[in-house]
């Protein structure tokens, strides 16, 4: 995932800039990441609550999840893509943490390190979404950041395909 965004920012084309920066309000954007999200927390968190882990409420609980990922569309509909790309990665990270539990430390160091950074960004752009406008805007402004960060971002993929395959 790391190289993709790596690509993404190293390329210099002014239609995915454009696309980037529509995303952010976008109404279809926010439909289906939100959909993504519901789906996900629906199928892979309240689907398989136990007993303990209230498995009794799971219709409500779900039914609740709904309600607030219809109502969070219309009422906070202002950068509501961001959020819901945002709960995305929260899920995201949750696997991959899950992934690399009980693993050598050392193989997964490499790992959790960029899974951390992943959910402070997404804490934060969750919380200020308009913020990641601001990151767009100060990254377009100087090719040079954006060709930084995006081979930064490729070689940190590549190195972890390199720990994944030598562990």
């Amino acid at each position: 995932m790391t190289c993709f965004y790596g690509c993404i920012l190293i390329s210099n084309s002014v239609k995915i800039k454009s696309l980037l920066n529509e995303l952010l309000r976008s109404n279809k954007a926010a439909i289906f990441l939100l959909s993504l999200g519901l789906f996900w927390f629906q199928f892979q968190h309240v689907r398989n609550l136990g007993e303990a882990d209230f498995g009794d409420y799971k219709l409500i609980i779900g039914l609740i999840g709904s309600f607030i990922a219809v109502a969070s569309f219309f009422y906070i509909n202002d950068f509501i893509s961001v959020r819901a790309f945002c709960i995305i990665k929260l899920f995201y990270a949750r696997e991959a943490l899950d992934s690399a539990f009980l693993q050598e430390p050392s193989a997964r160091l490499f790992l959790v390190t960029a899974i951390y950074f992943i959910i402070i960004a997404s804490l934060y752009f969750g919380a200020w979404p308009y913020r990641a406008r601001d990151v767009l805007l100060w990254l377009n402004s100087d090719r040079k950041r954006s060709i930084v960060l995006g081979y930064s971002f490729l070689l940190y993929g590549l190195l972890l395909v390199g720990v994944a395959i030598t562990y």
